[in-house]
């Protein structure tokens, strides 16, 4: 009697899914004009902000959009840089949390 292997097919993911995954844990926001770095913790809703390996702020958002917080930092301290995944994270949580984006 002879067996047949298939041969087990390694699961692909597309680009779109693995940012989709990207976006579902966490992504930078940018660095401010002080050289803090913000980054957008989803699974808490908030945002860490620190400088090197040294916490600064631990940010609760308590559902308020993302958007609030950018729009503070920019008011505050300006953005040096902002983050390669920060324009979409943002649209995903607007509309996450029904704010408009």
């Amino acid at each position: 009697m002879s067996t047949t292997h298939t041969a087990t097919q390694e699961r692909t993911v597309s680009l779109a899914g693995q940012l989709t995954n990207a976006l579902a844990r966490s992504f930078s926001l940018g660095v401010d004009n002080e050289g803090f770095t913000h980054h957008y913790y989803r699974p808490a809703d908030a945002v860490v902000v620190s400088n090197g390996r040294t916490l600064d702020l631990y940010q609760p958002l308590d559902g308020r959009p993302l958007r609030e917080w950018q729009a503070f930092v920019s008011q505050k301290r300006g953005w040096a840089s902002i983050g390669q995944l920060a324009h979409i994270g943002l649209r995903v949580d607007a509309q996450r949390k029904g704010t408009h984006a």
